[in-house]
């Protein structure tokens, strides 16, 4: 069932694109090269009711050792990515399916002459947003499909971060973060409209590394991190739609969700094995959510209702937030002590932790709060400022009193947010997936853009609809911070890396 692979770039998952009949291959009479200096022009000839095209270049002839793995819309690329050297490169037609590559073709990348250039006036781009200064150190791609969502986790070494994913298809992965180099990866039978779950982190009882939980469908599958090899795995009695985990220190539960939003499933982190099964008075909003110290996880209904429960599944308190939910709970610690928080329609709404009890709420003028709450400390001061994406695709920072810190524009829908001190003030930034740019950072201190990915965007693609369709992590990394995650265009993922700053910090 498993696949262990070091080729670089993901080499193993072409074989995925790759299976079923050829198409024809790409005429190579066709094709042609110009370079510069730190720079190469790729062209080759186009080929009837094809538009797009997979593009790898390579150190040796043979591609065991690939570089340079995209997928192209259109007949031409310009890289600017690679370091000085001899290359040999490859095209393939991609339809629904891969077709043949053709011979490789040498080329060299010579190195730029080095030149002082006076510093270039910020400039805006089509979509209005300022580009910025600050630095890129290269990266990597990965032609793995569509990401679900990425998750960090510590696989190889306990003082670092790898990352998981599962694709669209219903393939599970494990990349090391700063080369992409595929550590594992397997594939559990998904029927077409089963929910896409993120992976699950399983804290060890024996080691410091991470083990993973993978859902799909009605399958449920634990994973031991650092080397792919399968734990436990069993069938549940309806398909998933959301899942989650309580972790403690003797033992951990798995919260499943089923696709009625009715009925919970808690299981045993060990071996699968269901403790119990309870029906939902209503329908549930998002995905159950943990509860730290309290051995607990929340639950909140579409009618605005909120439940504690304990990690057999019984009610241990309950509460309302007066409004119908937008968006699952969030447990976080506030200025007050521990809050609930959950977004509503008339705003987000903040309610004691030990009994549920209102607060207060935040209210958006015409908007509201979507997608996932997401508490983060920005300015270090041991109190987390609660950061979302709302309705109109507005990012919205809050601090611990309730009080709106800024709210800008963002053109994302994504409700994955990544953070780190990009800038060297002592705040983090804030990452999202934004438009057709890969990423946009802005500044965790006034809310303005601060750096926005240079590179052109590809198409989006059509069926890139609703939150949570780009997922996008940062990764603390030996160089630096590497940001990861999935093209507009939802066939790759994406790796670009900010050299070390001393503010920057790990994730969660």
């Amino acid at each position: 069932m498993f696949c262990r692979s070091y080729l670089r770039v993901l080499l193993l998952f072409a074989v995925i694109a790759a299976a079923g009949n050829e198409l024809p291959r790409v005429a190579q009479t066709a094709s042609s090269s110009i370079t510069q200096a730190n720079t190469v022009h790729l062209r080759w000839g186009s080929r009837p009711g094809v538009s797009r095209y997979r593009l790898q270049l390579a150190v040796n002839r043979q591609f065991t050792d690939i570089v340079f793995d995209r997928v192209v819309n259109g007949t031409e690329i310009a890289i600017d990515e690679l370091s000085p050297g001899k290359y040999y490169w490859r095209i393939a037609s991609l339809t629904a399916k891969l077709g043949e590559f053709s011979s490789p073709t040498l080329i060299e990348i010579t190195a730029a002459p080095t030149t002082t250039r006076p510093t270039p006036t910020p400039a805006v781009d089509k979509s209005g947003l300022p580009a910025t200064d600050i630095p890129t150190a290269g990266g990597w791609r990965a032609a793995v499909g569509s990401v679900n969502r990425l998750a960090p986790a510590h696989l190889q070494a306990a003082d670092k971060f790898d990352v998981i994913g599962t694709t669209t298809t219903g393939v599970s992965f494990a990349l090391d973060a700063s080369t992409g180099v595929a550590l594992w990866t397997m594939r559990l039978p998904i029927q077409k409209s089963a929910s896409l779950i993120a992976p699950l982190i399983l804290k060890s009882h024996t080691s410091q590394l991470d083990n993973v939980l993978i859902v799909a469908g009605n399958q449920i599958v634990a994973i031991e991190g650092a080397s792919g090899r399968e734990l436990w795995q069993m069938t549940l009695p309806a398909s998933a739609n959301s899942a989650a985990t309580i972790n403690d220190r003797i033992d951990s539960r798995i919260i499943i969700l089923d696709n009625t939003l009715q009925r919970l499933l808690v299981l045993n982190d060990a071996d699968g094995r269901i403790i119990s099964q309870v029906t939902l008075p209503a329908r549930v909003v998002g995905v159950p959510v943990s509860i730290p110290r309290q051995n607990a996880f929340a639950v909140v209904y579409e009618s605005g209702a909120v439940e504690i429960r304990d990690k057999t599944g019984s009610v241990i308190r309950t509460g309302n937030t007066g409004s119908p939910a937008t968006t699952a709970p969030l447990f976080t610690h506030g200025a007050r002590g521990d809050l609930m928080l959950v977004g509503t329609r008339d705003g987000l709404t903040a309610m004691t932790a030990d009994d549920l009890r209102p607060l207060g709420r935040v209210t958006l003028k015409d908007d509201l709060p979507r997608g996932a709450l997401i508490a983060e400390d920005l300015n270090h001061d041991g109190v987390a400022e609660v950061l979302m994406i709302t309705a109109k695709r507005h990012l919205v920072a809050i601090n611990a009193d309730g009080k709106i810190l800024w709210d800008t524009p963002a053109d994302s829908d994504a409700d994955a947010l990544a953070f780190a001190d990009v800038d060297g003030d002592g705040v983090l930034d804030v990452f999202t997936a934004a438009g057709q740019a890969f990423a946009v950072a802005f500044s965790g201190r006034t809310g303005s853009v601060i750096w926005k990915d240079p590179s052109p965007g590809g198409l989006s693609a059509n069926h890139a609809a609703g939150f949570g369709s780009r997922t996008l992590v940062a990764v603390s990394t030996p160089a630096g911070l590497m940001l990861i995650g999935s093209e507009s265009s939802l066939t790759e993922l994406r790796a670009v890396s900010f050299p070390r700053a001393e503010n920057r910090r790990s994730p969660r």
